[in-house]
C-alpha cells in the first residue's frame, strides 16, 4: 500500500493583487515563490527538516520512511511515502504553516492511499477536486465590531516594526491598519530588502545580465516609459505612458500529462515517481528559460536607444516581474514592448520544452513539446490590479479558445499553437471582458446585424494545422504586414485613414467608411503598391470568395466582423518601435 498527499495553491493570482499596491503584489509573489521549491531555502524544506522528517527533496532518500516527491514547483507539491504516519505529520505542520503565513491564501490538499502509486493519485486528484468545493473560513474572522483593513475590508491587526517601516512611505493612515496577509507581506518588503534585490527577478534575468539591469518597484517615480520623450510626437508620447499586464499560460499539460502517465503504466514505483519529478522540473527550466530570453529581447530593443546604451549606470528595465511557475508567467511591462515580450516568449517557450521533453527517462510519449498562449491587458498604471488581473485572466481564456479551435477542442493528442489575445482598456471597468467589447466593439446598424470592429486574438506562429482548420486569417504575420503597410508615409489607407473608418461604423454609416477605404486607394500613385496593400487586407479575411470580391468586413451569423480595432491597437504600440528601428 502507498500514501500519497497532494497540495495546491488556489486562486494565486487574485491573492497577489489583494491589497491593489505594487510593493505587496512584490512582496507577495516573492513569498509565494520561496513557498514551495527543492531548494534549502524553501518554506517547504524548512518545514521538513523542523519536523525531522526525511526526504528526497534535496537529494535521494530511499528509505521506506522518507518521503518522496513527485512534484514541487509552481505552488504545489505531490508526496508519497510507503507510511501513513510521515505524511500525516507533514500535513498538519504544513497547514498550519500556510494558515500561519498566508492566512487567507486558498489551498487545497489530500491525502489518500492506493494499491500502486498510480491509483492512489488518481485517488488524490479526485478528493481534490471535492475539497475545491468544501469552503473554509479565514481567520482572524472579522465580525462587526473588529476594525478592518480599508483596502481589503479584512480584519486589521497591530503592525509589526518591520511593516511600519515598510509602510511609513504610504504617508496616510489607513497604511497603519492592515489585514495580516498584508502585514506580513509589509515585514517581507522589508527583511528581505525587496527594494533592492529580489529572488523572482533573477529567474527573469539571463546570467549576462545580473547586476546590469534592475527593476522597477514604483511606477510613478522609477518605472521608464521612455528615455527622450522630446524627440516624440503626442501620439508616441501618449503610447509609451500606458502599461500592459501580461500572463501566459501553457497549453498541452494536461494532454502531456496524460500521456506520460499512460507510458509509465508499467513501469515501477521508483521509475514513476521519479519521472514525473523530472517532468516537473523540466517545464520549470523551460519557463524560466522562455522568460529569460524575453527579458534580453527587451533588454536588446533598449540598448538601441542613445539613452540607454551610454555609460555603464545599471539600466532599469521597463517591465516588472509578478509570477514565475510551473508553465505560467505574470508581469507588468511597458505597453510598447509588451506584444513583443510576449510573442518572443511564446516561441521561445516551445523550443525550449521541446528540448527538455527530450530529456525524460521515457521512450516516446506522443508529445514532442508544449506551447503557450497569454493575454495582453493596454492599460493606464493607475488602473486598479485587481480589476487588470480579472481581465488578463479572460484575454488568456479567449487566447487558450483561439489555440483549442486549432486542433479541435476535445483534442486530447495534439497540442495547439500559441496565441495570444489583446485589448486596451482607455477607462476603469467593473465589467466583464464580454461586457467591455459588446459595449466598446460593437456596434449595432439598422440593417444586418451590427459590426464588430475586432478579433482581439491572433497565432503567434505558422504551423499546418492552422491551414487544416481555415484560421489562417488569424496570424500575426499577416496583421504585422498590414500594420507595417499602414504605418507608411506613403501608405494607400494609412492608419488615421482606418481611425477615420472606424469613427463612422460607430456612427452608422458603414458606406461612409468603405467609401474612404476605397478613395484611398484610388487616390495612390502606385498601383502596385495599392495591389499589395489590397492583398494585405485580404490575407485577414476569412471569406471564401474570390480576392478581387474581398473587402476589409466579412459577414458572420451575427452582422459583420474587421479587423480595424486590432490594427489601431498594434499601430498605436508599435509607433515607438518603428521609429527605433528607422534611427
Amino acid at each position: 500500500m502507498l500514501y500519497v498527499y497532494l497540495f495546491e495553491v488556489k486562486s494565486i493570482q487574485q491573492y497577489l493583487f489583494g491589497s491593489g499596491k505594487l510593493k505587496d503584489v512584490i512582496s507577495a509573489s516573492e513569498r509565494l515563490d520561496r513557498l514551495i521549491d527543492n531548494s534549502e531555502n524553501s518554506v517547504l524544506n524548512i518545514v521538513l527538516n523542523a519536523a525531522n522528517l526525511p526526504s528526497d527533496l534535496l537529494s535521494e532518500n530511499e528509505s521506506t520512511q522518507a518521503i518522496k516527491f513527485l512534484r514541487c514547483k509552481g505552488g504545489a507539491f505531490y508526496a508519497t511515502c510507503e507510511s501513513s504516519v510521515p505524511l500525516e505529520k507533514l500535513r498538519s505542520l504544513w497547514t498550519l504553516t500556510i494558515n500561519q503565513m498566508f492566512p487567507s491564501l486558498v489551498f487545497v490538499d489530500a491525502l489518500t492511499q492506493g494499491t500502486c502509486l498510480n491509483r492512489a493519485i488518481d485517488s488524490g486528484h479526485q478528493a481534490l477536486a471535492a475539497a475545491r468545493n468544501t469552503p473554509k473560513v479565514n481567520i482572524p474572522y472579522a465580525p462587526a465590531l473588529v476594525q478592518r483593513s480599508a483596502r481589503t475590508g479584512k480584519a486589521a491587526i497591530p503592525l509589526s516594526r518591520s511593516a511600519i517601516k515598510a509602510s511609513t512611505a504610504d504617508h496616510d493612515d489607513s497604511a497603519l491598519h492592515l489585514d495580516v496577509d498584508t502585514e506580513r507581506h509589509r515585514q517581507a518588503y522589508q527583511n528581505f530588502e525587496l527594494r533592492r534585490d529580489a529572488a523572482l527577478q533573477h529567474r527573469f534575468t539571463p546570467e549576462s545580465l545580473r547586476g546590469e539591469i534592475g527593476y522597477p518597484i514604483d511606477f510613478e517615480d522609477e518605472f521608464e516609459f521612455a528615455d527622450d520623450s522630446a524627440v516624440l510626437n503626442h501620439q508616441q508620447r501618449d503610447a509609451i505612458k500606458d502599461m500592459a499586464l501580461i500572463h501566459i499560460d501553457g497549453n498541452g499539460l494536461g494532454i502531456l500529462l496524460m500521456k506520460l502517465k499512460s507510458a509509465l503504466n508499467n513501469e515501477s514505483e521508483r521509475r514513476f515517481r521519479q519521472t514525473y519529478r523530472a517532468f516537473s522540473d523540466a517545464l520549470n527550466i523551460a519557463t524560466v528559460k522562455a522568460a529569460q530570453q524575453a527579458t534580453q529581447w527587451l533588454y536588446d530593443q533598449l540598448k538601441r536607444q542613445q539613452a540607454t546604451s551610454e555609460g555603464n549606470e545599471r539600466v532599469m528595465l521597463p517591465m516588472r516581474p509578478i509570477v514565475l511557475g510551473g508553465d505560467d508567467i505574470t508581469l507588468f511591462c511597458r505597453a510598447d514592448l509588451a506584444l513583443g515580450y510576449a510573442r518572443q516568449f511564446c516561441k521561445v517557450f516551445k523550443v525550449q520544452s521541446e528540448i527538455e521533453i527530450k530529456k525524460l527517462p521515457v521512450q516516446s510519449i506522443g508529445v514532442s513539446y508544449l506551447t503557450a498562449s497569454g493575454g495582453i491587458l493596454y492599460c493606464k498604471a493607475s488602473h486598479p490590479f485587481m480589476q487588470s488581473h480579472n481581465l488578463v485572466e479572460a484575454l488568456c481564456e479567449k487566447a487558450k479558445k483561439l489555440t483549442k479551435s486549432v486542433v479541435g477542442l476535445n483534442n486530447v493528442n495534439q497540442v495547439g499553437p500559441a496565441a495570444l489575445a489583446f485589448h486596451r482598456l482607455s477607462n476603469t471597468s467593473q465589467q466583464s471582458l464580454d461586457e467591455i467589447v459588446a459595449t466598446s466593439q460593437h456596434f449595432e446598424q439598422q440593417v444586418n446585424g451590427g459590426f464588430s470592429m475586432g478579433q482581439g486574438a491572433y497565432l503567434v506562429e505558422d504551423n499546418d494545422l492552422i491551414e487544416k482548420a481555415n484560421l489562417s486569417h488569424r496570424k500575426f504575420d499577416f496583421l504585422d504586414a498590414l500594420v507595417e503597410k499602414s504605418s507608411a508615409d506613403d501608405a494607400p489607407v494609412s492608419l488615421s485613414r482606418w481611425r477615420q473608418m472606424a469613427t463612422e461604423i460607430a456612427n452608422g454609416q458603414p458606406d461612409e467608411a468603405e467609401r474612404i477605404f476605397e478613395r484611398g486607394l484610388d487616390l495612390s500613385g502606385d498601383r502596385g503598391s495599392a495591389n499589395e496593400f489590397r492583398s494585405c487586407v485580404d490575407n485577414l479575411n476569412p471569406s471564401t470568395v474570390s480576392d478581387s470580391s474581398k473587402k476589409w468586413y466579412w459577414e458572420t451569423d451575427y452582422g459583420y466582423q474587421t479587423i480595424i480595432n486590432d490594427l489601431l491597437i498594434m499601430g498605436h504600440y508599435q509607433l515607438l518601435s518603428n521609429q527605433d528601428e528607422a534611427q
